[in-house]
């Protein structure tokens, strides 16, 4: 079997900086342009109305002093293109005014575009200027972090300040620039027949796009604030427990004899849990289930490896976490990357937020590719602070041990998250203590090979870690068998493991934990369970019938018939009054024309009244039946479907592979069985009393329907 490979994609879909220009430069500049053309027109219907004003005005004062000296007397106007008008004086007088009036109104109108096209070319001026601004600020910026921690923390609070700034005006510019645009067309309709044929063409289309532009403004405005709260950092959500000295009184005493040895600070909170691992943070943490926010120095612990790990391996893990409460790593820890971390999530959730949004995309790709200008900098200095740490905790434990807690705490992931996935599934077992659990899975069945993994990356909330193969390098350790077979060590029964020795009840810990999770476990299986429920409940036990919509398909047939049978009547009844009477070919031909039309398309119709009659589809809560089929479609048999409504109405339905494919009643030209792509075709005028949109809905929830009875019957068995 040999594999092919797609052909690559164009280059203005490859290259991120292609899009950047084009939406944060050729965009708003077309805008601009688009502007200035409207500006021009504009003031030229200003000086028109402002002439046509003038020269009403002066005419009313003439017909005015007429009119004080013979009111009745009789005035020739020469119209635009529709001949002489006469008029008395004073009913002349009347008639000016009635039309200077409308005059003024239509002058201010053709003020106000006037506006509006300032408005679309200082909108799309501003944009560009800001986009400028933008990509300046973030070259330097990150140019200055790859010189420096320092610099890195500087440049990246300087730009945090300017950034949204510039992205709250490329937001509001590109929104009003495109609001002011189309809203220019749709105003054109004021003047609809004073204007040039492309100008209807351009109104018509600023109805259309006035309304997308309203949208747009809305979304503008909303996402504003969004911009502006980009950079609040986020708490840390984490399952875990706090430890005080009187639970773990070993734990803290060790933890501070690593501190006062490596000249680090003490952190203030040390938490433990089951499904993070080790890191440190001076961010804000809220622990759960306490319902705690934690602030200042926190230190986190993973229960499971405080069973598994010896207390050589957990001093170099410690000691390379207090590690980053030394010297610049604390205002790198605390200043930068939470805040880092968090703003590449608000872009992302406001890029998302915001798809569809056209006045946002600039915006955002402005904000991805400022915030991208500084990846290789943190790649770069998290790289190197880590080797740092790690070279710090080896100083306690020597770089063997250093170098086998990596392997191991690598190769513990999948012993514990097989654990905790069983338990999360069935939260209802026997067992109580999930620590415990996953010693006795890595006692009985061993660890897996380490050379799988050492390009994993330690797990860590904030902050990202070089792959192990990099950091045991940087130890200068050379993977031996030694250190291979002590960080993949089975562990020994009856040996009390660090956590036992550093806790006061080291399985009242583990089991309160464990019920911690199994909670949140029950909790999640117990909604989960609801909403499949829910979804089951969603459709009735009995038989939905709809019918083909071939009503309007009847009366089209109806109407053409009768037109065929109205010309080959004519011909025969009328073919004198018609010119055809002394041609008898003529006469045979279109009276034969007439009749076929008349035949062909009655049949037409009586046959899809007929089969409107029928039903076309019958859905059951455990399948669906259609008149174009002989075999009804379980439900579960779906994979996923389609409904297409654009030329003709069609449901699709995408089986999967081991689904039998249905044999096709009659003759039915759109509806089919395509094998190899395994989709069904059901093609139909309509559905009877049914949008496309609502109909397609149903067919999702009768799907949904399906699929959930199928999961409550197997969760119960």
């Amino acid at each position: 079997m040999t594999a092919t490979q797609s052909p690559p994609s164009p280059f203005w879909r490859r290259s991120p900086v292609f899009g950047l220009v084009i939406w944060l430069f050729v965009l708003p500049l077309a805008l601009a342009s688009l502007g200035a053309w409207q500006m021009q027109r504009a003031t030229a219907m200003v000086e028109a109305q402002s002439a046509s004003r003038d020269g009403l005005t002066k005419t009313l004062g003439e017909v005015r002093q007429i009119a004080a000296e013979d009111p009745a007397a009789s005035l020739r106007f020469q119209g635009d293109g529709r001949g002489v008008s006469i008029f008395t004086a004073s009913e002349a007088v009347g008639r000016i005014e009635t039309a200077l009036t409308s005059l003024e109104t239509d002058l201010v109108v053709a003020r106000a575009r006037v506006l509006l096209a300032w408005v679309a070319i200082g909108g799309s001026l501003v944009v560009m200027a800001a986009a400028g601004l933008g990509l300046l600020a973030a070259r330097i910026a990150g140019w200055r972090a790859r010189r420096s921690r320092d610099q890195l923390i500087q440049s990246f609070g300087r730009l945090r300040i300017v950034l949204p700034i510039l992205m709250a005006a490329v937001v509001l510019g590109f929104g009003a620039a495109l609001f002011c645009a189309t809203a220019f067309e749709a105003v054109s309709l004021w003047f609809w027949e004073r204007v040039s044929g492309n100008e209807v063409k351009l109104a018509g289309a600023g109805i259309v796009l006035a309304g997308l532009a309203a949208y747009g403004a809305v979304m503008a405005i909303v996402s504003l604030r969004k911009v502006f709260d980009l950079f609040t950092p986020q708490p840390i959500e984490v399952l875990a427990r706090t430890v005080g000295e009187d639970e773990a009184p070993g734990l803290w005493r060790f933890v501070r004899e690593l501190a006062t040895r490596q000249n680090a600070p003490v952190p203030d909170t040390i938490i433990v849990g089951l499904t993070e691992g080790f890191f440190v943070t001076e961010g804000l943490v809220h622990v759960q289930p306490e319902d705690r926010l934690i602030e200042g120095r926190t230190l986190h612990l993973p229960a499971p490896h405080l069973e598994l790990l010896d207390t050589a391996e957990v001093s170099a893990i410690i000691g390379h976490e207090l590690a980053h409460f030394t010297g610049d790593d604390t205002r790198y820890s605390r200043k930068f990357t939470p805040i880092y971390a968090t703003l590449w999530r608000s872009l992302e959730a406001l890029h998302g937020a915001s798809r569809g949004a056209i006045v946002v995309q600039p915006a955002t790709r402005l904000g991805f590719h400022a915030i991208g200008q500084f990846d290789v900098a943190v790649a770069h200095w998290s790289r190197l602070r880590e080797f740092e740490a790690d070279r710090a905790g080896s100083l306690f434990s020597k770089p063997a041990g250093a170098a086998s807690a990596l392997i191991r705490s690598s190769i513990l992931e999948p012993a514990v998250s097989l654990v905790l996935e069983r338990a999360f599934q069935t939260p209802e077992g026997d067992d109580d203590d999930l620590v415990a659990a996953a010693a006795r899975l890595a006692s009985e069945e061993g660890l897996p090979d380490p050379s799988a993994r050492l390009e994993d990356r330690q797990p860590h909330p904030t902050d990202s870690h070089p792959p192990t193969s990099q950091r045991i390098e940087a130890l200068g350790v050379s993977l031996d068998e030694t250190v291979l077979a002590h960080a993949t060590r089975r562990p020994v029964p009856g040996l009390p493991s660090f956590g036992r020795k550093a806790f006061a009840n080291w399985d009242a810990t583990c089991r309160a934990l464990s019920l911690d999770f199994l909670t949140r476990a029950r909790g999640a299986q117990a909604q989960y369970r609801a909403s499949l429920e829910t979804a089951a409940a969603a459709v009735g036990s009995e038989a939905l019938v709809l019918h083909d919509n071939a009503k309007p398909m009847v009366w089209v047939m109806g109407i053409a018939s009768g037109f065929f049978a109205i010309m080959g009547l004519g011909v025969v009844l009328a073919a004198a009054q018609i010119g055809f009477g002394r041609d008898e070919a003529a006469q045979a031909l279109i009276g034969a024309v007439g009749a076929a039309g008349f035949l062909g398309f009655a049949a037409i119709a009586i046959v899809s009244h007929r089969r409107s009659r029928a039903p076309l589809f019958v859905l059951t809560p455990d399948r669906l039946e259609t008149s174009r089929f002989v075999d009804p479609i379980a439900w579960t048999d779906i994979a996923q479907y389609q409904v297409y409504a654009n030329q003709r109405f069609a449901l699709q339905l995408f089986l999967h592979e081991d689904a039998p494919l249905p044999v096709r009643r009659g003759f039915w030209f759109y509806s089919k069985v395509n094998r190899r792509r395994r989709t069904v075709t059901i093609d139909a005028f309509g559905v009877k009393g049914m949008k496309p949109d609502a109909f397609s809905e149903l067919i999702g929830r009768y799907l949904e329907a399906a699929y959930a009875r199928r999961e409550l019957v197997a969760a119960t068995q």
